[in-house]
This record gives C-alpha cells, structure tokens and sequence, in this order.
C-alpha cells in the first residue's frame, strides 16, 4: 500500500512537468488535415465518426503508408481540441517517463528513497536538456509527437516487464502477453522506432546472456521478438508505402560517398543538445573505468540510440528533421542516467548529498527549459487561443471572412499557411467546418489594435 501510495506521488510530480510543458502547444501544419480527415487519402470523409476514422486510417494505409495505428490514436485524440490533446499528450509522457524511472530503479537496484528521488530528478533533468529543435519538431508537433514520441510509451511498458521478469521473476502468461502486445503496438508506429523495436531483444540478449540463465529469459525473447516482427511487417508492407516512394515524396537513397557527410551531420546536431556534455560523460566513464559490470543492463539503451538513426542509411530522405534525434536523445538519457546513479551511490563520500545534488540539476534544467524552449511557446499562445475562437465563431456564424493572426515568435511553431503553405487552409477550414469560399486574412498580431 505505501509502496502503491509513493508510486502515485511520483506519478503526478511527473504528469505536473509533463502539463506544464505541453500546456501552451497548438495545432499546426498536417495536425489539421489529420483531424479533418484530409491528410493523404483519396476519399473523402467530410464528417467525423469512428466508422470514418477507420476509413480514413485504411485509405491512408492503401495510398500514402504504414504509420495508421498511430495516426488513428491521434485522430482520436485530436477530436478533444488542442487543450484535449495536450492533456492526453502529457498523460501519454508521464507514463513514458513513469516506466523508465521504474525500469532505471528495477535495474540499479535502490536502497532508499534518496537514491530513487536522485533517479528521478536526474532523469527528468536531462530529459528537459535535449536539443530545442527537437522539441519543436516532435514533441510540440502533435502529428510529429505521435510518431516519434508516443511509440516510446509502450516500447518502456514492454522493457519495465522484461527486465522485471529477467531480474525478479515476475513470471505469468498476462504478463507475456501484455509484454507482446506492446513491442507489437511500438513496432506498428514508424519505420525509425520499429527498426529499434526490433533490434531491442537481440540487444537484450547480448547484454543479459552473461549474468542471465538463457532458458529463463527464452520465452519472452522469442515472444517479443515474433511481436516485433508482425508489428514491423504490418507497417513496412503497407501498400501506401511502395506507391509514396514511387511518387518521390521521401526523395531517393543515398549514395556510399554520402556516407562521411550524413554521419558527420548525425553526430553534430545530435551533441547539439545541452544534455549532450553528460551523454558523452557516461560513455567515457563506461569506457575509461571498466565498462562498469552493474550498468550492462543498460547498454543495450546505448546502442538502441544508434540504431534508431541507422535507418536513414537505408531509407534515407533528402532532409534531416530534427525530430529524429528525439528517440536518440530519450534512449540516451537512460543509458546515462543509470552510469551516474550506478556511480554516485557507490561513492560513500557523495551518498548524503545526492538528493541535494539532483534537485539543483532539476531546478537549473527547468529554468532552462523553460525559458530557452517554453518561452516562446507561452508568447504564442494566447494568439493560438483567438484565432482558435475566431475560427470557431466563423464557422457558427457563416462569416464571408474571418482574420487568422500570425504567431509572433516564428521558432516557436510549425508550418501554417502563411508559410508559403496555402494547402494547409484547406485543412484548417475543413476541421472548422468552414465554407470553403471564405477568406481567410492573415494579419500580424498587434494587442493595441484591438
């Protein structure tokens, strides 16, 4: 009961962070087409229901690609409006986050509260600290978030129960099936998170197999191993897949020479991160002080960082966004987070002062996050607010013309039709159920013209 008591404080100190981070976020560029029903189909699906939802998600499937079950999640959540899925959206982070703080605990084995408070504290910290584009691009992105972001929520539901099951033998079937479930549901989302889905038990395997008896962990390696490859064929053989690449949409492969010059842009915008200094610390102290036996168990979150990346040697766009150093910089952070726990606790000298430590760093990581990324997102949103009304009003009143404002703080959001993407009008009039011949008027925000 008090264990169940603190798990739930710990919850909700997460959910808290996780609230105010994506509370001032709007809607942008294709999160409109998504939640009218528009984006990459050939149908048309003008009122939304479930039973066109699943219409949508299975045109999108047959003529633009495999990403659905996810994209269908966003659909649904979509439909809240932007408060709504931003409430869901933090929700979706704090289990995220929730699971690889239990994971980190499970495995660097805590004695104390102390040590767990420093884990979390850590952990969150440098989870604030990763590149600013990144957040932009992914995180504060709803049709971005779903792809890059929420797919890491049953990817750590699925490894907290492995490594319960491999290091406190929390055997039973539903655990085994809830285990399959979620490497399946993480492997159906996007061809970057699957790819590291399915390396994550051969990982597992060459990391445990020795400290591990094999046939102890056997049933659920193949098991999440056959899960992996379903959900990967199932968004891999999608026929909209093969007929968006013949369309060059994703632009061509690349060439042996490019190889140097991709690897090297890799590298650099992901040491870009703030937290990048103490990614690079925890892998020179692995490397410089014997590999530390304890952290094994998490080298496998080292080389899923990498792997994560190595699809763009494959199926490689003509562009880096930056959204893909999200999945980086999260498996990363937990490699790292449990090198300076493993370190900092068996060092007697620092073990009074860990909680001190760790709160200092979640203080300083807030400040920055907050005033280096959020910043700008709370300038914006008050005038995603009005226009989100004024759009709202139009639709009510049948208005001619309805004034859509410009976000002042252009680094703090994505594309909107004034970007020279005219398109994404026909997307914001379809999910307002505005007639189409209404004009919309772009103007630049000014609050002493009101």
């Amino acid at each position: 009961m008090i264990k169940k008591k603190k798990e739930l404080i710990v919850f909700l100190f997460i959910f808290i962070i996780s609230y105010f981070q994506n509370k001032y976020i709007g809607f942008y560029h294709d999160d409109y087409g998504y939640a009218a029903l528009s984006y990459g189909v050939k149908g048309s699906y003008q009122e939304f229901s479930l039973y066109n939802a699943v219409l949508f998600v299975k045109d999108h499937y047959l003529h633009w690609g495999g990403r659905v079950l996810f994209f269908f999640f966003e659909i649904l959540a979509l439909q809240l409006d932007m408060q709504g899925f931003m409430l869901i959206q933090s929700i979706v982070v704090s289990i995220i986050i929730f699971f690889t703080y239990k994971t980190i605990i499970s495995i660097v084995n805590c004695d104390n509260i102390s040590n767990e408070i420093f884990i979390l504290f850590i952990f969150i910290g440098m989870y604030l600290l990763f590149a600013k584009n990144s957040y932009q691009n992914a995180l504060f992105w709803a049709s971005a978030s779903v792809l890059y972001v929420w797919p890491l929520c049953p990817m750590m539901i699925g490894i907290y129960l492995f490594y319960r099951w491999c290091f406190y033998k929390d055997i039973s079937l539903f655990r085994l099936i809830v285990m399959g479930t979620m490497f399946f549901i993480a492997a159906f989302s996007q061809e970057q998170i699957s790819l590291t889905v399915l390396s994550t038990p051969i990982l597992f395997f060459i990391y445990t197999r020795n400290f591990l008896n094999y046939n102890e962990i056997k049933k659920p390696l193949i098991i999440i191993q056959i899960s992996s490859l379903l959900g990967s064929a199932c968004l891999l053989l999608a026929p909209g897949n093969f007929r968006r690449l013949d369309s060059g949409h994703d632009g061509g492969l690349h060439s042996l020479t490019d190889f140097p010059a991709v690897t090297w842009d890799f590298l650099q915008n992901l040491w870009a991160a703030p937290g990048s200094i103490l990614w690079i610390s925890a892998i020179i102290f692995c490397l410089f002080m014997g590999r530390k036996k304890n952290a094994k168990p998490f080298f496998p979150f080292l080389f899923m960082a990498f792997v994560s990346l190595s699809i763009f040697y494959i199926i490689k766009l003509k562009y880096l966004s930056p959204r893909i150093y999200f999945p980086a910089s999260f498996f990363l952070t937990i490699f790292s987070c449990a090198v300076f726990s493993i370190i900092i606790f068996k060092n007697r000298c620092l073990n009074k002062y860990i909680v001190h430590i760790a709160s200092i760093f979640l203080v300083c990581a807030i400040s920055h996050h907050t005033f280096f990324v959020l910043r700008g997102y709370y300038i914006n949103y008050p005038i995603i607010i009005k226009n989100d009304l004024n759009l709202k009003n139009a639709s009510k009143e049948k208005s001619n013309e309805v004034i859509f404002y410009k976000l002042p703080m252009r680094w703090y959001h994505e594309c909107m039709p004034y970007d020279d993407r005219a398109y994404i009008e026909k997307w914001i009039k379809q999910y307002y159920k505005i007639d189409m011949n209404t004009k919309i008027i772009y103007k630049d925000y000014n609050k002493n013209l009101e």
